[in-house]
């Protein structure tokens, strides 16, 4: 038996592609629930799973990048993001994993195991099982990860957001605004709903910013919730106990997305259990780390340099290079806009000497 904590996308797709006899177990009611994601993803998603069209709220065709002085940039998407109905999608990659005859155990919660041999004996608020493998794919503060000793030094940001009726949206336009938290977004549903949110150290400006970003806005559901940061020394395995998603802090830190990393890891893990480390350092580590990187230079950033920012964007090359590839994976591109853009090198030295000065 194995054992797979949590039914989210990593812990569901590794279960609906592993042959052997998989046990999912989930502590809430029902699987989508409560939601704490904004649900937007790129067509990456395609390499792993079709996506009914029932699934799909909204697509957006541009992003919308606002600097603190007011000025705007639009990016035009070669290719159409998806906003899906988050709580469906978790229930669609779950049914996979049922059709491919995994088990689902409901309102059942992980409490802890013990070594039995080169197997556990899994504890749960149930029962007590016979498993070969746990999978925690059980979230940022994975209770697999601290029972396994292997939970390390966590950071987290928090995410506010809340679906809210909106006056004057553009449809298919994601609104990014640079001077708010770490990130935030003002993703549509259609043209008078939309998810709005905003990232970062929960602290008072943070609160503020958020508040400022939903304006008079209607908010009709708070589905904020806490994010990790990526950790490049988390491990990630410790004898037959596996780590997936947020559990294992893969999340991109530039856009705190994490759905499409999972998903990757888990196929990783259904297809081979001996490389998943490797596998996982030398096709994901590289682009974790410089979400990383990319995420502590905005952070660094002042209001000027972010101005300056949408003016080195607003060059024609350089927007081309965004609108063509996939921000999942920044290794892919940026190399392509240092080489092709000195004021980015120069921005950056600007940022980090001003960090230096405490500026």
């Amino acid at each position: 038996m194995i054992s797979v904590i949590g039914a989210g996308p990593a812990g569901c797709y590794y279960a609906s592609k592993e042959k052997g006899d998989v046990h999912i177990f989930e502590e809430h009611a029902s699987v989508g629930n409560p939601i704490a994601c904004t649900g937007i993803l790129t067509d990456s998603v395609l390499q792993f799973t079709d996506i009914p069209k029932d699934l799909i709220i909204s697509k957006i065709n541009k992003f919308k990048m606002v600097a603190p002085n007011g000025k705007s940039l639009y990016v035009d998407l070669n290719k159409t993001n998806m906003v899906l109905h988050r709580a469906k999608f978790d229930q669609f990659v779950l049914q996979k994993a049922l059709d491919n005859g995994a088990k689902l155990h409901l309102n059942e919660k992980f409490l802890g195991y013990r070594q039995n041999g080169t197997a556990y004996k899994l504890k749960t608020s149930k029962k007590t099982y016979d498993s070969e493998m746990i999978i925690g794919a059980d979230g940022p503060h994975s209770a697999v990860a601290k029972a396994a000793g292997i939970y390390g030094k966590r950071k987290f940001v928090k995410g506010y957001q809340a679906r809210c009726k909106v006056k004057d949206l553009e449809e298919g336009v994601t609104e990014v605004h640079l001077n708010l938290g770490e990130f935030s977004w003002v993703v549509p549903e259609d043209d008078k709903i939309a998810r709005i949110g905003v990232i970062g150290v929960d602290d008072e400006k943070l609160k503020a910013d958020y508040k400022k970003l939903i304006g008079n806005s209607e908010v009709l559901e708070d589905q904020s919730g806490i994010i990790p940061l990526y950790n490049p020394r988390q491990k990630i395995k410790k004898g037959n106990i596996f780590l997936l998603g947020d559990a294992a802090t893969h999340v991109k830190a530039s856009t705190y997305g994490g759905i499409i990393y999972g998903m990757i890891a888990g196929d990783y893990l259904a297809k081979n259990k001996g490389t998943f480390v490797s596998n996982i350092n030398k096709k994901l580590s590289k682009d974790l780390w410089i979400s990383l990187k990319m995420r502590n230079m905005m952070n660094a950033m002042n209001e000027k340099q972010a101005n300056e920012l949408i003016d080195i964007f607003e060059k024609k090359r350089n927007n081309k290079i965004l609108s063509e590839y996939d921000r999942n994976f920044p290794s892919k591109f940026i190399v392509q806009l240092l080489m092709k853009e000195a004021k980015l090198w120069k921005l950056g030295f600007k940022i980090f000497a001003n960090r230096a000065l405490g500026k």
